[in-house]
């Protein structure tokens, strides 16, 4: 794949500045057919006036006052979409924390999608909605305070003409940002309009000056604009609660996976209504229609670290609603044997890492003859997403876990934990990133896969500026040492906005706990919302191309202009 100079995505800033009368309050600009409107509020009178122009920098005043447009209620910053404004169907861009569409017919009045179609971490505003030929180009900024004023970064996305809600690209770097500008000033996002090819957006600057930033070039390539996002399938949930199953009847989530003898097996975390965490198990030939799912737990708490004695649970670990039991597995398959590691939950003390195997043949049998679990984690600490990459390097097991905030990997010369004296040291970590979608915590979700490339980890990571939602991510370790990460992606490849991401026991959340590939095909298996499992699936070596080779438009500044405002 080539560089993305080839996408001639480049930005031209003009610093057009004109001085704004201390009785004008500007509200806005926009466009109406060739003309460029500004708007603005006379602050003695309170009366709104506007000044016109036909190439965006030069404006005379007009002699006509105006009305301010009326927003539709429950829709925040609507924009209408071009080509539903007239007839009984209108359609409009909303939202301040997510881009959502509505729609509009004389029956039912507005009615908003389920589903977001642009998941932001920060705040964000729409600007405008324009078509072009090969879709409708919506331009918004996203806003996070820095030196404690609002800064803004310019984002660009593309939707189908005829199909509204269907995603074509969308930018994964803002094509400007502020700070690179106006650093700690005042700045108040007036509009922006599309004249003769080119987007400029009107800023009013520290209650004194009108800037305006034009954006041109919009020539692009849509395979390197394309994001190294996976598919959700659309069977998903593959499997949900089930109310026929006590131990099963509650949730249904975090599946581990392991490809073996032709199927997909799938071990998944269970719950009943006692609010107790056990295993359950499916099988798949194509890794998504289940050939069988038992109708019991394969593997249940038992030991005293992973059983809750009382009625009660302190609520500072609890997690996925459980009171207590096996939690989130990860299996992995080294030689003739399937080890699993989970999390052990009595309900009240620090969670930690558990580890048990089976032979390989019991395995694909279904005789769950699983070894005693025996406690790998420190006491005292938390410790969670475990799991134990399929090889050994330089004779020695690899294990990775989590203690917050970052994910950590231990070399063992065996996996003979004796529950009493050795456990886990996090002698390496692999860090959160500030100011990224993984800034306030990382877990390892499946094992790592072996690639040509690296070993490829799915994780999972949480943002600080929202830590309400779980996404997850990819990265590539370095085949002999596995603790080097030579490739992270700077975007997640799986959001919660589908509806069995946001209805059940925690909307939002996307937690992976395994992966396969069959055929060069990637699978990752998660849990939706805390209570569905859910598969995503890519082409394996499209994938890891996007993931190694991908890199943001460079965009470029030109000349300086100035504009009159008279």
């Amino acid at each position: 794949m080539s560089s993305l100079e080839s996408i001639k995505l480049k930005l031209r800033k003009f610093f057009i500045s004109s001085s704004v009368s201390p009785d004008d309050i500007p509200l806005r600009i926009f466009q109406v057919k060739e003309k460029i409107v500004y708007q603005y509020q006379k602050k003695a009178t309170g009366e709104i006036w506007t000044a016109e122009s036909i190439d965006g920098f030069n404006f005379n005043l007009s002699t006509h006052s105006a009305e301010l447009p009326q927003e539709i209620e429950g829709f925040p910053k609507a924009v209408a979409i071009p080509g539903f404004e007239k007839g009984k169907k209108k359609a409009v861009y909303f939202g301040e924390r997510s881009i959502g569409i509505a729609y509009f017919d004389s029956k039912n009045g507005w009615k908003a999608e389920e589903k977001p179609l642009i998941i932001s971490a920060k705040p964000l505003e729409l600007a405008q909605v324009y078509e072009r030929p090969d879709g409708n180009l919506v331009f918004y900024y996203s806003k996070q305070i820095l030196n404690g004023q609002p800064h803004y970064d310019a984002y660009m996305a593309l939707f189908d003409k005829k199909k509204p809600e269907e995603l074509i690209w969308e930018l994964e770097e803002p094509i400007w940002e502020q700070k690179k500008v106006w650093s700690g000033k005042k700045v108040v996002p007036l509009g922006s309009i599309l004249h003769k090819g080119t987007i400029m957006s009107y800023w009013f600057v520290n209650d004194e000056v009108i800037y305006a930033v034009a954006h041109t070039g919009f020539l692009y390539d849509p395979k390197h604009i394309r994001k190294y996002k996976l598919n959700k399938h659309i069977a998903n949930p593959i499997i949900a609660p089930n109310e026929d199953n006590s131990w099963e009847s509650f949730t249904t989530f975090n599946p581990a996976a392991l490809y073996a003898d032709g199927k997909v097996h799938i071990l998944y975390r269970a719950q009943g209504y006692d609010y107790v965490s056990a295993v359950g198990y499916a099988s798949s030939s194509d890794g998504v229609s289940l050939d069988e799912r038992s109708p019991h737990p394969v593997f249940a708490p038992q030991q005293d670290f992973e059983t809750n004695k009382t009625d009660s649970v302190n609520y500072d670990f609890m997690s996925g609603g459980s009171y207590g039991g096996c939690e989130d597995p990860r299996i992995t398959q080294i030689d003739d044997r399937v080890y699993m590691i989970y999390v052990a939950f009595d309900g009240w003390s620090p969670p930690r890492l558990a580890l048990t195997s089976i032979h390989i043949n019991d395995f694909l049998a279904q005789r769950w003859n699983w070894e005693k679990p025996v406690l790998i984690s420190r006491p005292g600490i938390v410790d969670k997403s475990g799991c134990l990459l399929p090889e050994k390097i330089n004779g020695q097991y690899v294990i990775f876990h989590r203690v917050f905030p970052n994910i950590q990997i231990d070399f063992v010369d065996d996996l003979n934990f004796d529950g009493q004296t050795k456990f886990l040291k996090g002698e390496h970590e692999i860090k959160i990133r500030p100011d990224k979608w993984d800034s306030r915590k990382i877990g390892a979700g499946a094992p790592p896969l072996k690639t040509k490339d690296g070993w490829l980890l799915i994780y999972y990571g949480v943002d600080d500026r929202d830590d309400s939602k779980y996404l997850i991510g990819a990265m590539l370790l370095d085949l002999e040492d596995p603790t080097k990460v030579l490739y992270r992606t700077d975007h997640p490849i799986v959001e919660p906005v589908e509806h069995y991401e946001n209805i059940g026991f925690k909307p939002g959340i996307v937690y992976p706990c395994g992966a396969v590939v069959i055929q060069d095909q990637l699978l990752v298996y998660y849990g939706g919302a805390d209570s569905h499992v859910c598969v995503a699936t890519a082409d394996l070596n499209e994938f890891l191309e996007e993931l190694t080779t991908h890199k943001t438009p460079q965009l470029h500044s030109f000349e300086v202009r100035e504009v009159t405002y008279q």
